[in-house]
């Protein structure tokens, strides 16, 4: 549900599995608050949920007068078909219109700051874990954006994809990044000449209101016994899917986007390519490939896919062979390598152009499909093997920056996020425990662009290259 920002001007912050509503620009001249205040607001947060105990840290056992203890955002963590009934059943135990109205604060905030007041991360590893599933009590993950930042002052994103695709989502992150105290601090005015900055209406304590504290109040004992259960379901169902998955960052240092141009080839499609290499070393096969392409253009538009398994990467990748070949100073095997490969890279770059002009097949072959009527046949096209094959994305990969990181689609696949940049190449990988693919493919994926540099480096010493 879409919620307008002219009428709600709040946010919410999640601190010990608890949840506040605080303001984020004044109600009737929409300015922002000095950087001061959000401060105070903040540290309110933290004082409130450190002083009464959060959904987090304490016995969700204790529930004889209140629901603070229990981490009702672990619900969020289920399937939405599970999650929607159990809403219902927490709208209707809660108390109906007065826990359906704090869900709407909830709900109608711009975004979730989730504070996690009792976790530090360094590593890279430790920092995709925890953002991918660490904390769940902690999060509400209906929201379409929550900034996570650790007691350590480490800060990720996660966006929820319905409502979003990934360049708004990019563009954001890069905002956010890029923000300094000292920059908030000295941007006083706005573009019209005026201070930007204002105060609060009422005292900070006030300012701040625990959304669901006046609900838990009106719960019988009973009820909040049965909303327990909804919990430690969701808990243990969660526990079990995330037991069940890894998760792997790698940071290839061998080159980047400078290399890749300098070589004559788009960095996307160089990767891509690489990509393909990888995957049809660590399956045997090419498998359908997944990229994710913007179309947004176009009015209302979102994504297309662009196919990276092409005729051009299929000759490519047979032709380098299940597992390296170490013919790379034989020029005539060298020379066949690297033109199948400016043409792989060549083909996908076009694929990926028309794609995002509108010309991708992927949302046309959908929008056929949503044309047929109940009751009525599909062409058979679509009950096609070939055509079902070629939809199961056993390979779901996108390029966003800061680390990206996001589940398989199918059981059986890899999810891939990567950013190419300009010395350095940072991918994640992501599958079920149970494949063992996570560790293979980061390793054949290096392999891969290892070897296609070495192509190109020994190419360019041999005086009668023509590249």
């Amino acid at each position: 549900k879409m919620y307008d920002p002219s009428i709600y001007k709040h946010t919410i912050v999640a601190c010990r599995g608890k949840f506040y509503k605080i303001p984020i620009v004044h109600p009737d001249t929409n300015e922002p608050f000095e950087l001061a205040t959000y401060q105070e607001l903040l540290n309110e947060v933290v004082r409130k949920a450190c002083y009464t105990g959060g959904g987090g840290t304490s016995s969700s056992n204790d529930m004889n007068n209140n629901l603070h203890s229990l981490p009702i955002g672990l619900l969020t963590t289920s399937n939405r078909d599970e999650w929607a009934t159990a809403r219902s059943q927490l709208v209707s135990l809660g108390g109906g219109e007065r826990m359906e109205q704090a869900l709407t604060e909830l709900e109608s905030g711009a975004l979730l700051l989730c504070l996690d007041l009792d976790d530090k991360v360094y590593s890279l590893q430790q920092k995709g874990r925890h953002y991918w599933y660490g904390s769940p009590w902690n999060r509400w993950f209906d929201k379409s954006a929550q900034i996570i930042v650790t007691k350590n002052g480490k800060m990720g994103y996660i966006g929820e994809h319905a409502m979003m695709d990934g360049m708004p989502a990019i563009r954001f992150c890069n905002a956010l990044v890029d923000a300094t105290y000292k920059r908030c601090l000295e941007t006083k005015d706005n573009v019209d000449g005026h201070s930007s900055s204002t105060t609060l209406t009422s005292p900070v304590a006030d300012s701040v209101q625990d959304i669901f504290e006046d609900t838990w109040a009106h719960i019988s004992l009973d009820n909040k016994r049965e909303i327990q259960g909804l919990i430690t379901k969701a808990k243990d169902e969660f526990a079990n899917l995330t037991s069940e998955h890894e998760l792997h960052i790698n940071t290839f240092l061998g080159y980047g986007s400078d290399f890749m141009k300098k070589s004559g080839h788009s960095p996307d499609a160089y990767f891509q390519v690489a990509v393909q290499l990888a995957t049809y070393r660590l399956f045997g096969k090419q498998v359908g490939t997944y990229e994710s392409t913007q179309v947004r253009p176009f009015l209302h538009g979102r994504t297309e896919t662009t196919r990276s398994v092409t005729l051009e990467s299929q000759a490519f990748v047979e032709q380098m062979g299940l597992h390296p070949k170490h013919d790379e100073h034989d020029p005539t095997a060298r020379k066949k390598k690297l033109e199948l490969f400016q043409e792989a890279t060549q083909a996908h770059r076009v694929y990926t152009g028309d794609a995002a002009s509108g010309m991708g097949v992927d949302r046309h072959f959908l929008g056929l499909s949503m044309c047929v009527k109940d009751g009525e046949e599909a062409p058979s096209l679509f009950s096609d093997p070939l055509f079902i094959r070629s939809k199961r994305w056993r390979v779901s990969s996108s390029t966003t920056p800061h680390c990206p990181g996001f589940g398989e689609v199918v059981s059986d696949g890899v999810g891939l996020g990567y950013l190419v940049k300009s010395e350095a190449c940072i991918y994640t990988v992501s599958s079920l425990k149970e494949n063992e693919y996570t560790e293979a493919f980061v390793h054949l994926l290096e392999e891969s662009l290892l070897e296609i540099r070495t192509l190109i480096e020994l190419d360019k010493e041999t005086p009668e290259s023509k590249l």
